[in-house]
């Protein structure tokens, strides 16, 4: 894990390249991207015996589409985002377009360009995970980003932070899938390599949206990237059924409903667990500030403790050099939500100073603020974000700093205690020896009387003898 952490870290930076011809990382990831995306689909092509001039074509075609979206989007909505999914999505249609204007077989065509299209997500993804964006969630495996990379747009809260690596697995995921669906190029029917990229995506999607940590919107329970992600499989769904049996009858559109149910039913129980709405809701607000408040009068150096009507513990105390109140936060039993927690902590009680914090235990929160005041102020802007961070780098911090030391390599041969060495043989030229006693002389006086305890026997095993080597192992 150590080794691999190393490596992760080795990766962040903003720009590639060295001198004068340096340039963004991400934007050099996405022009490799494509250049290798043109080289699968013309291999694609040669394999499933397709015209590489329509092709190449076709290539352009996806790459004025993508540079055509980003634009549009970044008008519309006055920054520059890029969603992959949609992406995805715009340049299929163009892709479709330019066929169908070409007189060309749209879906064997299009077989191919999912390939690419594969290819190059692939490394646009390796683009993200070298800027920091779309990253995952606090993880003892991942990669830590710099000051540096917080200068040029990452989320400054999250710097110093391990970070698990989603953005290469998608990577890598993405990579499979374009391998699998070039295998299957010559041996399925137009059409089938291109369900098989919409929908493998689409579930690798949906499933590795739940490991990202940054902000994304979400509606109904499941951010935007997950509804793409179950609209994009439900295509590729009906679009592997009209390849099977020429339509949608009417027992494959009971199925569709059925996992349209499924996954409403899914949404209702989400839903009624989810705490977030019920802890940060304007009313269980003011009530823990109340709470607070109230406790304020009654605090000495001992905790006062309340319990707010959703399961909120508030104690309160006053430090011996009289200067604010102490105050711990706790959710409900078994909300084990540090993102939660911080956001209850950041709305209740505005005057928390992020970088005076504290975890205690396991999900108590332990603060200097303040007296509140009748008025709450409105909470700084991203305080809620500095108090997690503040929070996950102590929490980091203390467990590695809980680990315990490597244990000691040793080789399966017991190791062997040298022993000094003989004495040199009596050559002829030598006095003889004394001679040995006979049993007419006295018995010699012995090293140990019968009084005395007997010593203990000279143990000449190493520690490090396979019955004495430790044998414990450090998890994850």
């Amino acid at each position: 894990m150590t080794a691999l952490n190393t490596f992760l870290d080795r990766l962040p930076r903003v720009r590639v390249g060295r001198g004068g011809r340096a340039g963004p990382a991400f934007r050099a990831a996405g022009v490799a991207g494509y250049y290798a995306a043109v080289i699968v689909t013309l291999g694609g092509g040669l394999r499933a015996g397709l015209s590489l001039l329509v092709l190449a074509v076709v290539s352009a075609a996806c790459a004025l589409s993508f540079f055509g979206w980003a634009w549009l989007r970044r008008w519309f909505t006055g920054r520059e985002t890029l969603v992959l999914l949609e992406h995805v999505w715009i340049a299929l249609a163009c892709a479709a377009a330019t066929l169908a204007a070409l007189g060309q077989p749209v879906l064997a065509y299009l077989d191919v360009v999912g390939v690419g299209l594969g290819v190059f997500l692939s490394a646009g993804r390796v683009g993200c995970l070298l800027v920091g964006c779309c990253h995952g969630h606090p993880s003892s495996i991942g990669i830590v980003y710099g000051e540096s990379i917080a200068r040029d747009g990452f989320s400054r809260h999250l710097v110093g932070v391990r970070l698990f690596p989603v953005q290469a697995i998608e990577s890598l995921g993405l990579l499979a899938t374009s391998v699998a669906a070039f295998i299957m190029l010559p041996t399925t029917p137009p059409g089938g390599a291109l369900a098989w990229f919409l929908a493998a995506y689409a579930v690798l999607r949906f499933g590795l949206e739940g490991l990202r940590g940054d902000a994304r919107p979400h509606w109904l329970g499941l951010s935007v990237g997950r509804w793409m992600a179950v609209a994009e499989l439900g295509s590729a769904l009906v679009l592997a059924e009209r390849r099977r049996g020429g339509g949608l009858g009417a027992v494959s559109a009971a199925e569709l409903a059925s996992l349209a149910i499924l996954l409403a039913g899914a949404l209702v129980v989400r839903h009624a667990r989810d705490l977030a709405p019920k802890l940060l809701h304007p009313a269980h607000v003011r009530e823990l500030r109340d709470l607070v408040r109230a406790a304020v009068n009654e605090a000495s150096s001992q905790p006062t403790l309340r319990v707010s009507s959703r399961g909120v513990s508030v104690a309160v105390s006053r430090p011996r050099d009289g200067e604010g109140i102490e105050v711990s936060l706790c959710l409900p039993a078994g909300a084990n939500d540090l993102p939660l927690l911080a956001r209850v902590a950041a709305r209740a009680l505005p005057e928390i100073d992020a970088a005076l914090v504290r975890l205690v235990g396991d999900g108590l929160l332990f603060a200097r603020v303040r007296e509140p005041t009748d008025a709450a102020p409105m909470p700084p802007a991203r305080l809620a974000d500095d108090v997690y961070g503040a929070l996950v780098r102590q929490f980091q911090a203390d467990r590695a700093a809980r680990l315990p030391a490597l244990p000691v390599i040793v080789s399966a041969k017991p190791a062997v205690t040298e022993l000094p060495a003989p004495p040199p043989a009596v050559s002829p030229a030598d006095p003889a020896p004394p001679p040995a006693v006979s049993p007419a002389d006295p018995a010699p006086r012995p090293a140990v009387s019968p009084a005395d305890p007997a010593p203990p026997p000279k143990d000449r095993r190493s520690y490090f003898t396979p019955s004495k080597a430790p044998t414990d192992r450090i998890g994850t």
